[in-house]
């Protein structure tokens, strides 16, 4: 909870796929608020005096995802609503306000976009949402163990990149430190 409103204040790509994870793991637990507070809260709470928040929170979260009908798949409600606002940023950045540092690293990345979105059945996805998908399929892949080629993680690269630039100018937008008038 506490790492979640970190990253969502400082690096909105990573809190997305912080909170992709911890979708993942509230799912390998079921979905079931005992188990996720028995078996999850535990192990990240920084101190005692956080349990109950934690145990609130998770509790939150399985209770959405059952709700919304994404005990299986998707996300919360919240992720969708930010990764709507980078696929409205990115487009900001390539037409509205073109960013000519952005154009460039969309274009280094796209090849590997496309490429991705092909390989994981996303070809009618924005390359905004292929990119984070790939980020979490990283974060996955490395979490077991799997071994990732050079030319993978050069392509992941391009991306991460391309991503990291957009978060920055995300922070940017909501802190109301990003000028849309072009004069």
């Amino acid at each position: 909870m506490v790492t979640a409103q970190q990253k969502k204040q400082e690096n909105i790509i990573e809190y997305l796929l912080y909170m992709y994870c911890l979708e993942d793991m509230i799912r390998a637990l079921e979905c079931d608020e005992n188990r996720v507070v028995k078996e999850l809260v535990p192990t990240l709470v920084p101190n005692a005096s956080f349990i109950p928040s934690y145990e609130r929170w998770y509790g939150s979260i399985c209770q959405e995802l059952i709700r919304s009908g994404k005990k299986s798949k998707g996300h919360l409600s919240e992720l969708e609503e930010i990764a709507t606002e980078l696929v409205f940023l990115h487009q900001t950045l390539l037409v509205v306000k073109p960013d000519e540092k952005y154009q460039g690293l969309f274009n280094t990345a796209e090849p590997s976009i496309l490429e991705f979105s092909q390989k994981s059945a996303m070809e009618n996805h924005h390359p905004v949402l292929v990119s984070i998908h790939a980020m979490h399929m990283k974060l996955q892949l490395k979490l077991r163990g799997k071994e990732i080629s050079n030319e993978t993680e050069l392509a992941f690269d391009s991306m991460r990149i391309m991503l990291a630039y957009l978060a920055s100018e995300y922070k940017k937008m909501r802190s109301g430190a990003w000028d849309l008038n072009p004069n």
